[in-house]
């Protein structure tokens, strides 16, 4: 919008619409609800909303220690919508509802992993355990599967051609992969080692539901996702720090045992930051981290290494509690106590009023700084 002032034109911008999710400073919790979808796992056709019995709190929660990140726990349903649900085949669809506007955000789409039937004077009820759609992909390899030198990102496609899982969402790469895994070895774990040797953060399925691979990055130059310190969000008394820094390493060694006939073999290496308390240069000497991984070149072993030492998890850690947001979903740079740290893991009850526990590590800038 321009506007006629003495003769000249003035730009006039206008403020953009604050976000629903974020709390102005009085105020701690926001009107919302969450909505568990019933869907057809064979034909995507959504079935009608479940609801769970008032009494009970179901639990989501992210980890990306495990293979299967994402677990729901505690999410009981009554005698009807237990009939409706066919363990096998469905899937529940979860989001949250946010503020008079009814906006509605996604939290992911699960499959059941776990149920135990409760027999009541009125019928039988059933409390749920949900896994992500990884479930799908971590099962046996019926025949062994060879990347052949492909590009990693073109390697995992095929690797996951055939699963029912839907669009992947995975950031190219230049890094090739020569590896291959025999029958009986699963399928996740071959995901996964191709992850590192790509330069990808461990695969997770995300709220869009969609198998996610983002490249691995240096959490303390990017700029932060959620910045905790301007939203002032953080619960007072909820903040417990810990620390493995006594025993963590400081320097990651990769070692290809494919290094070819008749070639010196191919070593990658990583240094945590100089500025990083446990770095080689502060404590004066080298706690390394080797492994072996079939690597097809000198560039891919320190990609790997790099990969492994940045989503190392033995760091300072920081666990505190947030009101409930859907805006956190993995690997997000956090800004918090005027410092950057890389989220790992968060717990979510679904229900409104609750608290929302987060798990992040510190991120350490690259200082420049000369390691022994």
């Amino acid at each position: 919008m321009r506007a006629a002032r003495g003769g000249r034109w003035t730009v006039l911008a206008s403020a953009g619409r604050a976000d629903v999710l974020d709390l102005p400073a009085d105020v701690g919790q926001r009107s919302l609800s969450f909505r568990f979808d019933l869907i057809d796992g064979r034909t995507g056709v959504r079935r009608g909303p479940l609801t769970p019995l008032r009494d009970t709190t179901p639990t989501l929660a992210h980890d990306i220690t495990g293979t299967i990140v994402r677990r729901v726990s505690g999410l009981v349903l009554g005698v009807r919508d237990a009939a409706r649900l066919n363990p096998l085949t469905d899937r529940v669809a979860i989001s949250m509802v946010v503020g008079g506007q009814q906006r509605s955000y996604p939290l992911g789409r699960y499959m059941v992993g776990d149920a135990t039937e409760l027999a009541t004077s009125s019928g039988s009820t059933v409390p749920l355990t949900f896994f992500d759609e990884m479930f799908i992909v971590d099962q046996e390899l019926e025949t062994g599967f060879e990347s052949g030198g492909q590009l990693v990102d073109q390697a995992i496609q095929r690797l996951l051609e055939a699963m029912p899982i839907g669009e992947l969402q995975v950031d190219a790469t230049e890094l090739t992969s020569v590896s291959a895994w025999s029958p009986g070895n699963t399928r996740g774990m071959a995901l996964r080692d191709l992850a590192r040797q790509g330069g990808y953060f461990l695969p997770w399925f995300n709220h869009a539901g969609r198998l996610r691979l983002m490249r691995a990055f240096e959490p303390a130059s990017q700029p932060p996702t959620i910045d905790l310190d301007a939203s002032r969000r953080v619960i007072r008394g909820s903040v417990a720090r810990g620390s493995d820094l006594l025993s963590a390493p400081n320097r990651f060694v990769v070692v290809s045992n494919d290094p070819g006939e008749e070639a010196l073999p191919v070593v990658g290496t990583y240094d945590v930051p100089s500025s990083a308390p446990h770095s080689i240069a502060r404590r004066g000497f080298v706690l390394p981290r080797v492994v072996e991984a079939q690597l097809p070149s000198q560039v891919a072993a320190d990609v790997y290494a790099r990969t492994l030492g940045i989503q190392q998890t033995v760091y300072e850690t920081v666990e505190l509690s947030t009101p409930l947001d859907p805006r956190h979903d993995g690997y997000d740079v956090v800004r918090w106590d005027g410092v950057l740290w890389l989220e790992t893991g968060w717990t979510m009850p679904l229900t409104a009023g609750g608290e929302m526990r987060l798990t992040l590590r510190r991120a350490y800038p690259d200082t420049g700084g000369d390691d022994l």
